[in-house]
């Protein structure tokens, strides 16, 4: 063959193979993608949050997202201190309230740390779901739900070099990252427990065709749920939708510190009449609830005796926070879990006059939880 086409052909071969590499270096893999650009916040101009999702099964709503939070415009490749949090029943990986004071993730970032939030599979079931579409939440259980934080601690791990990270739970989210622990202890640094624990309750079988639990009640329908957290977030001293009211802020005030169930209607959800949490505040954050939460894990306990025993093995130090206003016992529970992991490294916190909510975005949040969590991750860290 002439040197001339000889020549021809071999930059011919070149052009495909180099056309073969961009299109695999555009071709989307499977694990999470990310989503959109980042963006920054009002009240934390230097904080940055950027987006990932990853579809996990078949069905539409078979889908997990990730929330990086950090100071910068571009992620650190190599960040010290990585934070991975897990949200409890209905919430979800969004940061609200956006004030730094009373948001976990922007203090937390604007102080530090790489922080991560998980949107778990509920995040991606829509409000407007029927009973008839809510089927594949039957599966939904708490070892799934494990495999999913798996898989987004992987992600973060090779996102950020870490061999270890810390993971911070709120209310259930605490029990899925002892879960967690208890089967990959090899990549908790530490434990951060806000308001939850360990559940002793004995396995049952749920209600046949009972899918899903809504986060709305029987009287605050969900529209009606939504339609006050929007009156009370656009002008909280405006007119309430309940007349006997005088402002949209007095309305939500009694709705959270009367909320019974597990709650126990004394200001256990919130307590904002004694001044521990702003309404405003729990606007924002009860508004991105996700509606739907799969009905199984509140009826089958993953805390097998294995795991419970693999847990204490883990040595994992813990820092934990129990709100008093649910029930008698609640910060006792809180106290007996954050023992559960074997560590001689446990430090434990009750904040007295406290709902749930109070201990994630109340108050009195930055000085007693989320200054203590930085200054107690920065010590563990290594």
């Amino acid at each position: 063959m002439p040197r001339r086409k000889i020549i021809s052909r071999l930059v011919q071969i070149a052009i495909v193979v180099m056309a073969a590499s961009s299109a695999l270096a555009t071709t989307p893999t499977a694990g999470f993608v990310p989503l959109g650009e980042a963006h920054s916040y009002k009240d934390a101009p230097t904080v940055y949050e950027w987006r990932f999702e990853e579809v996990r099964d078949s069905s539409p709503f078979d889908k997990i997202g990730l929330h990086h939070v950090a100071v910068g415009a571009k992620p650190t490749s190599n960040p010290d201190l990585v934070i991975l949090y897990l949200p409890g029943t209905n919430m979800n990986g969004l940061v609200a309230p956006d004030n730094v004071n009373h948001s976990l993730a922007l203090y937390l970032a604007v102080h530090g740390a790489d922080f991560w939030a998980m949107d778990y599979r509920t995040h991606f079931v829509p409000a407007s779901a029927s009973q008839a579409d809510l089927t594949p939440l039957k599966g939904w259980t708490n070892e799934l739900f494990a495999s999913d934080i798996d898989e987004a601690v992987k992600f973060v791990r090779a996102q950020t070099h870490r061999d270890k990270i810390f993971l911070v739970g709120f209310s259930r989210g605490v029990a899925f990252e002892y879960l967690y622990t208890s089967m990959h202890s090899e990549n908790v640094a530490g434990i951060i427990a806000l308001d939850g624990f360990i559940s002793n309750r004995p396995s049952t079988e749920p209600p046949a065709n009972d899918y899903a639990d809504d986060v709305a009640g029987a009287h605050l329908t969900y529209d009606k749920r939504k339609t006050l957290m929007e009156m009370v977030i656009a002008n909280p001293d405006g007119p309430a939708p309940i007349p006997k009211y005088k402002t949209a802020r007095e309305n939500l005030e009694h709705v959270v510190h009367d909320a019974g169930g597990v709650f126990g209607g004394h200001g256990g959800l919130a307590n904002p009449q004694g001044g521990m949490s702003d309404a405003v505040d729990l606007a924002k954050l009860l508004i991105t609830y996700d509606r739907w939460w799969p009905a199984v894990q509140d009826f089958k306990n993953p805390f097998t005796k294995e795991r419970l025993a693999a847990l204490k093995k883990s040595q994992v130090p813990v820092i934990a926070f129990a709100s008093t206003n649910i029930a008698p016992r609640w910060p006792a529970m809180v106290q007996e879990a954050a023992n559960s992991t074997g560590s001689k490294d446990v430090t434990f916190t009750k904040i007295d006059g406290a709902g749930h909510l109070d201990v994630l975005c109340g108050t009195k949040s930055e000085m007693i939880v989320f200054a203590p969590v930085s200054d107690w991750t920065k010590r563990h860290q290594k």
